[in-house]
């Protein structure tokens, strides 16, 4: 269900995240200011290894709530296709996301972030960045839009859209196709098997 190029992604919306020390400041200043305010900070958290600072960075940036509802159609929709296990997904889909994230973050992994701008929305604002990096021996420039939403404690990420491809859209086929097909009991217990994954690396 979850590819090589979006653990990548993980790995760069993680140090994203970390950078953010204060929601209520980042709220004032704007996601894209926000952004080049607290970026300066990712390399001091990474290298003092404070996984518990980054965890709770995580957790208050995240909207882990919309994009469990997005990954099951959103709407009414989610409710009626997780039914009485939908704290359950929920729940499971968070702690996916976040040992991902945390796990990645201390990863070795070379590449430039440039921050290409801000785009506001009705609804939402983006903020563009590229990321430049090596595949194979091969120079590549991914770029990785981050949809923000700006609520009473802070701006939440509630997407990541990589070269055109919305992470969060990418959930909701997969999530829904496997509760169309087989349930969501099938759908928990890959996402169970998939955390349990992550926990044995």
């Amino acid at each position: 269900m979850f590819n090589a190029r979006k653990l990548f992604v993980g790995l760069v919306l993680s140090t994203f995240l970390a950078g953010f020390s204060s929601p209520a400041h980042a709220a004032e200043q704007g996601a894209l200011q926000t952004f080049k305010t607290h970026h300066e900070s990712i390399q001091k958290l990474k290298k003092g290894n404070k996984a518990e600072k980054l965890q709770a960075e995580v957790d208050t940036l995240l909207d882990y709530e919309t994009l469990a509802h997005t990954a099951l159609g959103g709407g009414d929709k989610w409710q009626e296709r997780c039914g009485e296990r939908c704290g359950e997904f929920q729940a499971l889909l968070t702690d996916l996301i976040r040992k991902n994230y945390l796990k990645r973050l201390t990863a070795d992994k070379n590449y430039d972030l440039n921050i290409v701008g801000e785009e506001t929305r009705s609804s939402s604002t983006r903020v563009t960045t590229q990321i430049k990096t090596t595949r194979d021996g091969k120079p590549e420039v991914i770029e990785v839009v981050y949809k923000m939403k700006q609520q009473d404690s802070g701006w939440k990420v509630v997407d990541i859209i990589t070269d055109g491809v919305s992470l969060a859209k990418n959930w909701r086929y997969e999530c829904t196709k496997v509760v169309k097909d087989k349930g969501i009991d099938e759908l928990i217990k890959r996402l169970q098997a998939k955390v349990a994954e992550l926990d044995r690396k």
